[in-house]
């Protein structure tokens, strides 16, 4: 995927998972813990706002820390001072009993955000070490400088674990809140929907952060060649699994749980419940009388009894001054100058905004135009055409052009590979457009064809640059071709 849909993407899933999570977990509880006959509230609206909110605030913060490379320990800082805030948030507006339910939920919504955003720190990490190498380059690399690729392999099949736990919880709580009659509507529906669809993605992302340390010691990188294609199949297969599962658990279910459950109830009715009979004494110990065992002058001696409350009251100081010094000792860091002093945070939230848009051009948009190359085919004709740069030894100017040129015949193998139209490394690139050709109908199509395949081959043994004109019927002689649709 396109690195900013990528980063939007995990956002989104670090927001979904534990906050539909926690969300239809108040939801279906809130009938059980709710006693309007004492005007006890412990779930409201103030619950389901806090929680919606937060889950937006974490996914935030935890981009930052990831950016900034904050330390683990900032993590208990961050969130004693916002359940501080939101308690204050609370009296203000005379929540009560809402933070008795509110602040275990906080804890666990994010601490469940972390867990996830750990596997996109590992991936981002990853793909930073491996940003500036490409091919043999990036396949050497790895093979002597893989602990960032091990790391994400391990943090990958510890997420799987952990995936699948918080599936399990969710079930747990579907199955616990209907035998309680909890409450259930359309909404907490849709929050349980939205949950396993976040679950989805995320093994989505685990499969293929998986394929791209698998393709980068290999020597390829940007190896997919429809992200959106991908993503919609994932979509398709989940609303397909999603309609089965709604014709199972029809009022008529395969397996009749109810019916089992009513036997199991009729045999506990029908055999008695034993009471025990017997008799059960005891023998009380016998007293001890100290001031006998002891005597009278048994009591410390009061510097004793000095120094043992000087030592209590100092380790209560050492520990209570511990925990002051733990909790406010970030704030006066350096780092934590520079971050405001260079208004770090305002950059962070303009280029969070810029993701955002652009990530919604990617999704309505029809194409990737920028995207140089994706499958293995074509990657193997770039490197091709960079080691005969290297042995042909050309100007810069030269290199840069056949850069510009490879990029838009990368595009043809690709368009050609999804046709069935094979690239084979041995074939020149006029041979090529000639199998292209073959399965063109139009003779401005074939035309559009020959234009590819020998005005690459000119730019590639001439020493001279191509014209402007030569250029341009290059580039849109390629755009002719993979517009092209023919079975």
């Amino acid at each position: 995927m396109a690195g900013t849909f990528n980063r939007i993407l995990e956002r989104l899933l670090v927001f979904i998972v534990p906050t539909s999570l926690m969300m239809a977990a108040m939801g279906i509880f809130s009938s059980a813990l709710n006693n309007y006959e004492v005007d006890k509230i412990f779930i409201n609206w103030f619950v389901y706002f806090a929680i919606g909110i937060s889950g937006l605030i974490y996914s935030l913060f935890l981009q930052i820390f990831a950016i900034e490379k904050i330390k683990s320990a900032m993590h208990v800082v961050f969130i004693f001072f916002f359940i501080i805030i939101v308690l204050i948030i609370a009296a203000f507006l005379g929540q009560g009993y809402a933070p008795y339910v509110l602040i275990p939920a906080l804890f666990v919504q994010y601490f469940i955000a972390v867990g996830i955003n750990d596997m996109f720190i590992f991936h981002d990490k990853f793909l930073y070490d491996c940003e500036t190498y490409e091919g043999k380059e990036l396949e050497t690399y790895l093979f002597h400088n893989n602990l960032a690729a091990i790391d994400l392999t391990e943090k990958t099949k510890t997420q799987e674990v952990v995936l699948f736990g918080v599936s399990v919880v969710m079930f747990i709580i579907l199955v616990f809140g209907k035998l309680a009659e909890g409450y259930f509507n359309p909404l907490i529906d849709a929050l349980v929907v939205v949950f396993y669809l976040g679950i989805m993605l995320c093994y989505f992302t685990l499969g293929l952060f998986r394929n791209d340390v698998f393709y980068a010691f290999l020597g390829y990188k940007d190896y997919l060649a429809d992200q959106k294609r991908l993503l919609r199949s994932v979509l398709l297969i989940f609303l397909i699994s999603m309609g089965l599962g709604l014709l199972i658990s029809s009022n008529k279910p395969l397996i009749k749980i109810n019916y089992y459950l009513k036997d199991y109830n009729e045999q506990l009715n029908e055999q008695p419940t034993p009471h025990p009979t017997d008799d059960i004494t005891y023998t009380p110990l016998q007293q001890i009388d100290f001031e006998e065992a002891f005597g009278k002058d048994s009591r410390p001696s009061w510097i004793v009894e000095l120094i043992f409350e000087i030592i209590k009251y100092g380790v209560v100081v050492f520990i209570g001054g511990s925990v002051i010094y733990f909790l406010f000792k970030p704030f006066f860091t350096k780092h934590w100058r520079v971050f405001w002093s260079e208004g770090k945070l305002i950059t962070f939230m303009r280029s969070l905004w810029d993701d955002i848009k652009s990530f919604f051009r990617f999704i309505f948009s029809k194409g990737n135009p920028n995207q140089p190359y994706s499958t293995v085919q074509s990657k193997k004709f770039r490197e091709s055409m960079m080691d005969f740069l290297k042995k042909a030894k050309r100007s810069k100017e030269k290199e840069e052009e056949i850069d510009r040129l490879t990029k838009h015949f990368m595009k043809l193998i690709d368009w050609g590979e999804a046709k069935k139209i094979k690239y084979k490394q041995n074939l020149a690139p006029a041979e090529y457009t000639n199998l292209i050709k073959e399965n063109l109908g139009t003779e401005e199509n074939k035309t559009a064809a020959d234009n590819a395949g020998l005005l690459f081959e000119k730019a590639l043994y001439d020493k001279n640059i191509l014209t402007k004109a030569e250029e341009n019927l290059f580039v849109e002689s390629i755009n002719k071709l993979i517009n092209l649709e023919f079975k």
